[in-house]
């Protein structure tokens, strides 16, 4: 993975060197997982445009998170592939200081198992799967870059044959925005007088390696062709674009 430092655009790198099972390495300039890009300057935009070669940016939050937060994405490609339709407890953090949520690990179960969320992962999969990488790179995003992306991130490097060591450490890379972020918001609301939601929420905004391993374990054999139904052919015709 290669880190991305952008002064408006969060938890951003490219999957570019990563070094899957067999030897074979992610191509640079190909896929790049971020934060939301709600504040993305017009000088970010075309330096990613410039220097990463950036196409396509596919957005996975809800219809009401667009509305209230729309991309700023300037002249690139914009398409919006929702993993849930509307908000859920715990994905993407709507109201979280003022209530408590349920633990993160059920919520990444139930992404990986309840079909409402798999239909939403297929699609995003396939639309990464479909990409013209000639033409340029693809980059995914949720709001905080963590669930919803995070999961995606992890789904794509399976396909590509990485192992579960170098899709964790991708996975909590992401505290390295998160964690500062969580402290600042649990120290306000711990300060109001209400410890018990100060630590749900702080638990809610942190990337925990215990939320990665559940969906992990939930996983069917065969998960991607059996439960995701991805096209055997069409992984192996990205598999080759991708790596080297």
């Amino acid at each position: 993975m290669i880190n991305i430092t952008l002064p408006s655009v969060v938890n951003i790198r490219d999957f570019g060197g990563t070094v899957n099972k067999e030897g074979r390495t992610i191509r640079r300039n190909c896929m790049i997982r971020s934060g939301f890009l709600i504040n993305a300057s017009e000088e970010d935009i075309s330096y990613l445009q410039r220097e990463h070669n950036l196409k396509k940016v596919i957005d996975l939050r809800t219809f009401s998170e667009i509305e209230e937060a729309p991309d700023q994405t300037g002249t690139l490609e914009y398409i919006h592939v929702p993993i849930i339709r509307d908000f859920r407890d715990g994905i993407t953090h709507e109201n979280r200081e003022s209530r408590k949520f349920p633990d993160l690990a059920d919520t990444y179960r139930d992404m990986v198992c309840k079909e409402e969320y798999v239909e939403g992962l297929r699609n995003v999969l396939n639309e990464i799967l479909d990409h013209d990488y000639d033409s340029g790179a693809v980059l995914w995003h949720c709001s905080e870059g963590k669930d919803r992306c995070g999961l995606i991130s992890a789904l794509v490097m399976m396909i590509l044959d990485v192992d579960e060591k170098t899709i964790r450490e991708d996975y909590l890379e992401t505290n390295k925005t998160s964690i500062p972020k969580a402290e600042t918001i649990y120290k306000r609301i711990a300060e109001s007088g209400d410890e018990e939601i100060a630590k749900s929420v702080y638990k809610a905004l942190i990337a925990d390696e215990r939320y990665l391993n559940t969906a992990l374990n939930s996983m069917t054999d065969n998960y991607l062709e059996d439960v995701l139904k991805l096209d055997k052919n069409k992984i192996e015709k990205f598999r080759n674009r991708i790596l080297i």
